[in-house]
């Protein structure tokens, strides 16, 4: 698996796969976010990204395609993410969800109360607007994740 930054034109394909997977979108252009490509043999498998650049980032939309889902690759992408935060600074990683609580904590992320999330991380867009309040706060540190280089 390979993993590629998005740039500004692969934007509207990362669009289209959140909107199929029913994931916000509205703000993947704006400012301090990256966006990756995941692609097996020349062909995408799935989209994730990372917003912020401090010790605190938040995991943004990590989505399957729809013809590689149950074969671990998720499992594979959020590896991939969580050593590139790790290896730009990140000790912890932040999401909200409303549908995939027991993926995540599954691969190490707990549970907290949306309260407890760090300002920089609740002063998000997706905090604020994107996500609704029934939405599940994730939280994970990264000290144990070996970055490569």
């Amino acid at each position: 698996m390979q993993m590629f930054k998005i740039e500004a034109n692969g934007l509207s394909q990362l669009r289209e796969a959140l909107s199929q997977a029913a994931l916000p979108f509205d703000d993947v252009s704006d400012p301090g976010r990256q966006f990756f490509r995941f692609e097996i043999d020349g062909k995408w498998i799935a989209y994730g990204g990372l917003e912020g650049s401090d010790q605190d980032m938040l995991l943004r939309s990590l989505v399957v395609c729809d013809l590689h889902r149950g074969k671990g690759l998720g499992k594979a992408v959020l590896s991939e993410l969580e050593r590139y935060a790790a290896s730009q600074g990140a000790l912890r990683l932040h999401l909200l969800t409303q549908s995939a609580t027991g993926f995540f904590t599954a691969n190490g992320y707990e549970v907290f109360d949306r309260g407890n999330a760090p300002v920089v991380i609740s002063q998000t867009v997706q905090f604020k607007h994107l996500c609704p309040a029934s939405a599940t706060y994730l939280r994970k540190s990264l000290g144990n994740v070996v970055v490569t280089k």
